[in-house]
């Protein structure tokens, strides 16, 4: 990158800071009636994922009841954000408001066995070049039926991992979990998803067979299955692993194995996680291509509307696309380190200012060169209903 700096930064700068200032004095005395609330990550799904839930007893006495009402939800997130640095020169500068996501879900449950639902997605142009309005699209679409602790859901659906890791977690209006991030798969798939409880109910499992196509259309005779396994310890230890085998065009599948270790006690929680991905002719002179990550993950509670939270990945070969990610792009040259950091203040209940900073540091390029380091400062905005 440019070693040229831009004398007007810190004028340009003013509405970040001044948005940061703000989020400094939100203190329980600021805030009033939230300071007795206890800050919660942001739910990044506050209507229920299609999983099983169990089927109610019959009542000793049959009697009519009335039919389960159907629930409207939803969810925003955006930032002010600052290119405070980046690899590629014609970003630094940019700075701006965004919407990176808003849903708009509705849930029916069609009987004691029987529930649907129906959610919508826009946001903002995430390409620094498209200046187009926001687009709305499908986001879910699906029929759940469930029986005792299994559920078996038909139509456009979560993934297992990625739905798993981001509700784990809370934080996805910060970034993407792993597998998301670096486009090892999609967090939507249209086919059928089965999940379920076992034993004790403390051993969980997801199995789904879908086109492999995300959100989009079929266009090929491959499939994707997809397994997940897990199991919740005592005293908040939880281990779960993941598997894909995504069939594409002329012989390119893509296989995957990922495992996480989660702590989550009353006061903090934190996670491990491990990933690899074995893409077949995707390499040099059409030899197989593999990609590993280590990501690690913690957030503690500082008052009680107040959460500091961080997250650290290491990408051991350079991200392949990473130029063309939205929002915060990769140099696909070199690998890198990411992470970001930031503080959660609870102004109410579903209402979070978090503000950030994200970052992308890289190791020296085939070439010698090393791509410039990424840095941008946000202040991000949460909040559902």
């Amino acid at each position: 990158m440019s070693a040229t700096r831009h004398p007007q930064g810190a004028e340009r700068r003013a509405p970040l800071l001044a948005a940061l200032a703000l989020a400094a004095l939100a203190t329980p005395a600021g805030i009033g009636a939230a300071a007795a609330q206890t800050a919660a990550p942001p739910a990044t799904d506050p209507a229920p994922a299609p999983s099983p839930t169990p089927t109610p007893a019959p009542a000793a006495t049959p009697a009519p009841t009335p039919e389960a009402a159907p629930r409207w939800s939803g969810l925003v997130y955006g930032d002010y954000y600052d290119v405070l640095r980046s690899h590629r020169d014609e970003l630094e500068q940019r700075n701006g408001f965004w919407i990176r996501r808003l849903y708009f879900a509705y849930d029916l449950p069609l009987s004691t066995a029987f529930a649907m639902r129906l959610r919508v997605e826009t946001n903002s142009k995430g390409d620094f070049q498209s200046t187009g309005v926001l687009s709305v699209y499908l986001k879910d679409a699906w029929i759940k039926w469930t029986h005792g602790a299994h559920a078996v859901a038909f139509g456009m659906v979560p993934t297992p991992s990625i739905e798993f890791v981001d509700g784990l977690q809370g934080y996805r209006p910060l970034e993407k979990s792993p597998i998301d991030l670096y486009k090892w798969d999609s967090s939507r798939d249209t086919g059928l998803l089965a999940r379920g409880r076992l034993g004790a109910q403390r051993t969980e499992y997801a199995l789904e067979l879908g086109n492999g196509s995300g959100s989009g259309s079929e266009t090929d005779a491959g499939k994707a299955l997809r397994g997940q396994l897990l199991h919740r310890f005592a005293r908040g230890l939880v281990l779960e692993g993941y598997a894909d085998f995504q069939q594409r065009p002329a012989g390119r599948s893509r296989s995957t194995l990922e495992a996480m270790l989660v702590w989550q006690r009353r006061a903090w929680r934190a996670s491990l996680q491990y990933g690899h991905q074995r893409r077949r002719g995707a390499g040099r002179d059409g030899a197989d291509l593999g990609l590993d990550f280590l990501s690690a993950f913690a957030a503690a509670p500082l008052r009680p509307n107040l959460e500091l939270v961080g997250r650290l990945d290491r990408a051991f070969q350079a991200v392949p696309g990473g130029e063309t990610f939205d929002y915060f792009p990769f140099s696909e040259k070199a690998r890198l380190v990411v992470g970001y950091a930031g503080l959660d203040f609870l102004l109410a209940k579903h209402v979070h200012l978090i503000p950030n900073v994200e970052f992308a540091a890289y190791d020296r390029a085939a070439d010698g060169t090393r791509p410039g380091t990424d840095v941008m400062p946000r202040a991000t905005v949460f909040f559902n209903w």
